[in-house]
């Protein structure tokens, strides 16, 4: 009996339910000039409450929306044009932000049927105007702080600092970039937000990198013994070293192993080592670069702040390499039926397989990079027809001068050659060897040297 009655009162319950007519806010969004709405919907999911979840995200997102983005003033307009932004792109990011921190918003009705779940949130217009207003102050003040503590220590010539806090007192007015924030400063109000980015700009142009040395001479493979060294200055009436700034590094044209961050010391030099160049170029280009990310935390810089960023002119400089490729001396021994060849088949066809990669060659052995030895000799073979053959069996080896190491060794035995008489037969046999060579044995000594 008692089981009856549950059943019916859960029936009743249904029913109830069922019949209860969808809300109007379900229909049309309000409008209220008191309150800024967010609605959120979501399609239930059996046996599931993340529609729960998905339906209020909606509505805060959908509320956020309301509210208006003021995007305006020289700052903005910089950014705009400068980071190729779209000012609704610009607008998005930074309402991604201010939906991100909403405070102060009520729940005001949900309703659900059999598929569909609806929320229905309102946050004071008035409410969230002070509110807002209240951040901008703290945001002012905060920033505001940096500003005159980087004017102070830009007065005192230390730029490095100044550079720092004013890159730092962009980020507390990030999200309010594009509003007139007005301060009063040394008897005048100013634009902080105009200011800062102005003072930034300015002391980056006055910064100035050039190579302690240019025309820096490398091989390819090879760590470049000369270390990279620019100096940074700042040219104001009198030139200023700058300490302590990060500096990237990296190749602009070529290819290598490059230390990619350095520092600026007492004298204002920053210095960096190429352990390896791995383009054949013979002129390539490292560009070295103030690096102000470096500057701020990663961990809290926002993407509108990256946007700021990207907008400023970088100081930069390049450093020339005259590349050359790595120094071969190669000696070949040819000798044809127990004689020496006058004319070398095998050397000519090895140079012309090292050169296409970027390889050259000297004469003196002590200012070689890599010796190569090869020893071929030939000998006679039979005779048939009148066809001679004969046969040739060579030996390339491969020695690294700096460390005095065998590097490569390899023979070809009985590489036969058919002509007329046995010395021309002889002369076959050293072309075939040759191509063997250039085919299968050049590429695995380019391999080991270039690991």
């Amino acid at each position: 009996m008692k089981n009856t009655k549950l059943v019916f009162a859960l029936l009743c319950l249904y029913v109830m339910l069922s019949g209860k007519s969808t809300p109007d806010w379900v229909k049309n969004k309000p409008i209220d000039n008191q309150f800024y709405i967010g609605i959120g919907h979501a399609v239930k999911i059996k046996d599931n409450n993340d529609h729960i979840e998905k339906a209020t995200h909606n509505a805060l997102k959908n509320l956020a929306s309301e509210i208006t983005i003021n995007i305006s003033g020289e700052v903005v307009s910089s950014m705009i044009e400068k980071s190729g932004m779209l000012e609704e792109e610009l607008k998005s990011k930074i309402r991604s932000t201010t939906e991100a921190e909403l405070e102060g918003y009520e729940l005001v009705e949900q309703w659900q049927d059999k598929k569909d779940f609806w929320i229905y949130y309102r946050l004071s217009k008035i409410k969230y105007q002070l509110a807002r207003e209240e951040k901008i102050e703290k945001s002012i003040s905060l920033s505001f702080d940096l500003f005159t503590q980087a004017k102070q220590f830009e007065h005192n010539n230390e730029y490095d600092k100044a550079l720092l806090l004013y890159l730092q007192a962009l980020k507390p007015i990030e999200k309010y970039i594009g509003e007139t924030l007005t301060i009063e400063y040394q008897g005048r109000s100013i634009f902080l937000n105009n200011e800062i980015y102005l003072s930034i700009q300015s002391v980056l142009s006055g910064l100035e990198l050039k190579p302690v040395q240019n025309n820096i001479e490398a091989k390819r493979n090879k760590v470049v013994q000369q270390p990279l060294k620019i100096l940074v200055t700042y040219n104001g009436s009198e030139k200023i070293p700058i300490s302590n700034l990060s500096i990237d590094f990296s190749f602009l044209r070529g290819s290598g192993e490059i230390i990619a961050k350095a520092k600026t010391n007492m004298e204002g030099v920053a210095s960096t080592k190429i352990s390896k160049v791995t383009s054949s170029e013979k002129m390539q280009i490292i560009l070295a670069e103030i690096d102000l990310s470096s500057l701020i935390r990663q961990d809290s810089t926002s993407f509108v702040y990256q946007d700021i960023l990207k907008t400023f002119p970088i100081p930069s400089t390049r450093i020339i390499l005259n590349v050359s490729g790595l120094l071969l001396y190669i000696e070949s021994e040819e000798m044809n039926l127990g004689k020496p060849l006058s004319v070398l088949y095998i050397e000519p066809k090895i140079k012309e397989s090292f050169s296409e990669k970027g390889f050259s060659f000297t004469d003196d052995l002590s200012s070689a990079d890599i010796y190569i030895s090869i020893k071929a000799k030939s000998r006679a073979g039979s005779e048939l027809y009148g066809m001679y053959s004969s046969f040739v069996d060579a030996t390339v080896s491969a020695l690294e001068m700096s460390t005095g190491e065998e590097i490569y060794k390899n023979s070809f035995n009985n590489i036969s050659g058919q002509d007329l008489n046995e010395w021309k037969a002889g002369l076959k046999a050293f072309e075939n060897v040759a191509e063997k060579i250039r085919d299968n044995i050049v590429p695995k000594i380019i391999k080991i040297v270039n690991q």
